[in-house]
């Protein structure tokens, strides 16, 4: 069961008060101060506290604040810092990167078809999302689906993931719910099962396919910003700073 916390705002607004930023007048989550010491960037930070360590909710914590012009202040729990500290690392939002190639974190995300039906497989090992190396022709870097080593979907690009969403025949299989609420896994226009919820498909052997987590689909502006992203913890009364990526 996913672990999800609650951290107060208060005590790092308190402190950062100490330091003489001020709380700004239309938000009481922003402070305004000398940041450029703190953070290497001039701009007001936003503090956001992190309910959980899922990469979805860092990535949108992040992209709400730099949208808004803001440094993000992560407010993490002891127990998701590692994680949320290993998201922030270079390569920054990537689960990894290595010759040219980026792999992305899965998210909690599903796969809509233009049919309305969302993508699913038959793999039982877990599955991983690959940008293939840039082409000497220039074009668009196709993704790649794996399941292990194993290849089982390929998208022409990482903004075809979403829109326009990728044909049916991308993936082997799909499912969507019948008149009467029930999943029904289709092979092309095949059913092939029918459960009464996703825990039934999985019991089963089919999983639904996760979608890409493609950063700068979240931070498209501010890059600077989000890479100046700040953590904070309170370690037995006191605040813990620190910073994980470069500037």
């Amino acid at each position: 069961m996913e672990q999800s916390f609650s951290v107060g705002i208060q005590p790092i607004v308190q402190d950062l008060q100490d330091r003489d930023f001020v709380v700004d007048d239309d938000n009481s989550a922003v402070v305004r101060g000398d940041a450029t010491a703190f953070v290497g960037v001039d701009a007001p930070l936003e503090i956001v506290p992190i309910a959980n360590a899922r990469p979805l909710t860092i990535i949108s914590a992040i992209s709400n604040a730099v949208d808004s012009g803001h440094v993000p202040l992560l407010v993490v729990n002891q127990d998701c810092y590692d994680t949320v500290t290993e998201f922030l690392s270079s390569p920054f939002g990537l689960s990894e990167s290595q010759n040219d190639t980026r792999q992305f974190y899965a998210t909690e995300g599903r796969i809509q078809l233009p049919d309305g039906s969302y993508a699913c497989t038959d793999a039982s090992e877990p599955l991983s999302w690959t940008e293939a190396p840039e082409s000497e022709s220039g074009e668009a870097r196709q993704l790649q689906l794996m399941a292990t080593d194993e290849l089982i979907a390929v998208i022409e690009s990482g903004e075809a993931i979403a829109c326009p969403a990728p044909p049916p025949a991308s993936f082997r299989y799909r499912y969507s719910r019948n008149q009467n609420g029930q999943f029904v896994v289709y092979s092309g226009s095949e059913a092939v099962g029918t459960y009464p919820g996703v825990s039934a498909m999985r019991a089963d052997g089919f999983q639904p396919i996760p979608t890409p987590l493609i950063p700068e689909q979240h931070i498209n502006s501010n890059a600077q910003l989000a890479r100046a992203t700040l953590l904070a913890t309170v370690n037995d009364g006191g605040i813990q700073y620190s910073s994980t990526t470069e500037q």
